[in-house]
């Protein structure tokens, strides 16, 4: 498996940098730069982060909350919410409710009012097993691009760029500046974070996590509801052809990438058919890769 995952480090050439430089202050003496982040290091620690997610977040909320109790702070209540959407798909309205059971409970701390706190954190929906939310993305990227921006200039220019972003400069520099600005390093970070969340999910990049940790092998469906259930499993969606129901191990009216490595099926056509890339195979997916596919013959 340590083979596996180093080959797969090299073959991404996964953004080894040289080390840190010298260059130029402002009172035109030479200081020591700071070395260049590990984007990979990052962004797959990042992944590992979001697959933890479920067997974390309620602890840790709980942990802050209590803290709250105690010395109230608004920096610990922005933490909680931190927290609860590395998890949740949450709306402004929903996160309004959540704060003002949160802020009772100061005043009468007790399980029942905590029980309430969860019970309105849990009207949202979850985040599929092992997605890293577009906003915790974009706090990263901002995060690299600062590191990397020695001059503070708010471009890359070719000695700040990693070695992978300057060999794949063409892709990114849309305007053909030879620089790469904050919203082109955006698009290619985005690309990377696609990229390593689909090597760790087919487990070509193992994820580290503590010994005896055993992940959910489900998350829950977020757009169709789930199908009533026969002898065997489920009825049958019309339009489609069986193996998706056969596929569809929980019932929840999509496909898993998680239920297609349990039964053997090419990782490769899944990927394929993975319209949004967010690890599940929906009917109104796969109805427009049939659509597709017939009308290219």
């Amino acid at each position: 498996m340590r083979t596996a995952y180093l080959a797969s480090v090299v073959a991404l050439s996964v953004f080894m940098f040289p080390g840190a430089g010298y260059g130029q202050g402002s009172d035109g003496k030479e200081k020591k730069l700071k070395p260049p982040p590990d984007e990979f290091r990052a962004i797959h620690s990042a992944v590992e982060d979001a697959y933890k997610a479920p067997l974390e977040v309620d602890k840790d909320v709980l942990d802050e909350l209590r803290k709250q109790y105690r010395e109230p702070k608004p920096e610990r209540e922005a933490k909680i919410f931190r927290e609860i959407r590395r998890l949740y798909e949450t709306t402004p309205e929903l996160e309004q409710t959540i704060l003002t059971e949160i802020r009772r409970s100061y005043e009468q701390p007790s399980a029942e009012q905590e029980e309430r706190i969860f019970n309105s954190i849990r009207r949202a929906p979850q985040l599929p097993l092992g997605t890293l939310p577009t906003s915790a993305q974009a706090e990263l990227a901002e995060k690299l691009f600062r590191k990397l921006d020695q001059n503070g200039d708010g471009y890359l220019d070719s000695d700040e760029m990693s070695e992978l972003l300057h060999g794949q400069r063409a892709q990114w520099d849309k305007n053909r500046d030879a620089l790469i600005s904050f919203e082109e390093y955006g698009a290619y970070s985005q690309a990377h974070f696609k990229s390593v969340s689909e090597k760790v999910a087919t487990g070509e990049l193992p994820l580290k996590l503590p010994k005896g940790t055993v992940l959910p092998e489900t998350a829950p469906s977020r757009n169709e509801a789930s199908r009533p259930v026969d002898g065997r499993g489920v009825r049958p969606l019309p339009g489609l052809p069986n193996w998706f129901t056969e596929f569809d191990l929980d019932a929840d009216g999509q496909v898993g990438l998680h239920e297609c490595r349990k039964l053997g099926h090419a990782i490769n056509d899944f990927l394929v058919m993975d319209g949004n890339k967010d690890g599940f195979l929906e009917s109104t997916e796969l109805r427009v890769f049939l659509a597709d596919s017939s009308g290219s013959r």
